[in-house]
């Protein structure tokens, strides 16, 4: 009998400390991705605990860790910014609402057997897509890493160039407090793959910042965090307003399932354990719906969790549960600490956790091995860096079923 079958007293160690460990990525990236998103951050610290929750009950994976991620804040932020609501609702409850549309969205994907179609995406466009994301997203960082403001530009190029015009404008001290950050990460990276350096890195930035009191010296802050569970106050919207949403909730229920499922997957597969996608598409609307009645931003399986996730041992979905009890612990008495926690480092935690998501060693297999998937990877990584990402997925979607079909005849 396989041993892993088997739950013990190694298994429960494992739990523990994965959950645990897991908290520490946790708790900062959820601060992170609320700023990311524009929203409260308390909406970003409950998206990590009750969604999280729901998705042990019904989600199929042992490893995933469900909760705020970087690419569905950056699209709920830009992608809200461009509808023509704000004068009718907040833009907080015009989150809760998109994330219940991405909920209800998923829960019938799965109910349809949708997830079943990802069987045939290769694993090309899945390398191209997450390493455009990636990018996409590391630029977006570089305006609170340099300490810099930068006006919301139509495409990718744009903005980089805007930041590059702006860099005389940095602000010294905020861009040396970033750059010694992601140094700091970098190093903990060297000394252990699951290093607590993110959460390391915030308690020192904090004492460090609030001791010489350099948030009057311009170095931006994240400020106060409430202690109390803030219910987000929710008006009857429009069928103008949900059919308006629908187009922007299609699009990350979509891209963020991609994203969970791709991660669960490999690790699936490593295990030698079997992943359901439909059932991971209920789990993940489920999740979303929960977060939507309590406030939150929308959730999704986090790559870099997962990772850490399963390589600090975790067996079960045990440790899950153990990340959402530590997260909630974590709410009332570690957060409203956060007060001197500079921007720029959150701006470093962000890059550094999405820029290993750039696969470019994958590419260079596929390079030497099958140059067909490798165009895939390169027709998929550019088509979503220079256009968007939803015409970015759709190319290498069907660049990919084009090459498949082509190499059967």
């Amino acid at each position: 009998m396989k041993q892993g079958k088997v739950y013990n007293l190694s298994n429960l160690t494992g739990d523990i400390t994965a959950g645990l460990i897991v908290t520490f990525l946790l708790l900062p990236q959820s601060i992170a991705y609320a700023t990311l998103a524009g929203v409260p951050l308390t909406m970003g610290l409950y998206a990590g605990t009750f969604p999280l929750l729901v998705y042990a009950i019904f989600g199929s994976s042992k490893y995933l860790s469900v909760g705020p991620v970087s690419v569905a804040s950056l699209l709920v932020f830009t992608g809200i910014s461009e509808l023509d609501f704000s004068s009718t609702i907040p833009f907080v409850e015009m989150v809760v609402l998109l994330t219940l549309l991405i909920g209800i969205i998923q829960l019938l994907m799965g109910l349809f057997k949708f997830g079943t179609l990802l069987e045939y995406v290769s694993s090309s466009v899945l390398g191209g897509f997450t390493s455009a994301l990636a990018v996409v997203i590391i630029i977006h960082q570089l305006d609170s890493f340099l300490g810099i403001e930068v006006q919301a530009q139509q495409n990718i190029l744009s903005y980089t160039f805007e930041i590059v015009h702006r860099i005389p404008q940095a602000h010294w001290l905020s861009t040396v407090i970033g750059g010694i950050s992601f140094l700091f990460l970098l190093l903990m990276k060297k000394i252990s793959n699951i290093a607590p350096g993110p959460f390391m890195l915030i308690l020192i930035a904090i004492v460090i910042v609030d001791y010489f009191n350099l948030d009057r010296n311009e170095v931006e802050v994240v400020g106060s965090i409430s202690q109390e569970f803030q219910w987000v106050s929710f008006s009857l919207p429009t069928w103008e307003m949900i059919v308006s949403f629908i187009p922007l909730a299609l699009l990350i229920s979509f891209i963020t399932f991609f994203e969970s499922y791709s991660v669960a997957k490999r690790l699936a597969d490593k295990e030698r354990e079997s992943l359901y996608p439909n059932q991971e598409l209920a789990g993940l609307g489920f999740a979303n719906i929960s977060g939507a009645f309590l406030g939150t931003i929308p959730v999704a399986g986090a790559i870099s969790r997962t990772a850490v996730n399963y390589e600090s041992g975790a067996k079960t979905k045990l440790s899950m549960i153990i990340t959402a009890g530590f997260m909630f612990i974590s709410i009332f008495y570690i957060a409203p600490l956060f007060y001197y926690l500079p921007k720029t480092t959150l701006a470093a935690i962000i890059i550094y956790a999405v820029m290993n998501l750039i696969d470019f060693k994958q590419l260079k297999y596929y390079w030497r091995n099958n140059i067909h998937q490798a165009i895939v990877f390169l027709v998929t990584f550019f088509a979503t860096l220079l256009f968007n990402i939803f015409f970015g997925l759709m190319i290498g979607i069907c660049m990919s079923i084009i090459i498949g079909f082509m190499d059967r005849i």
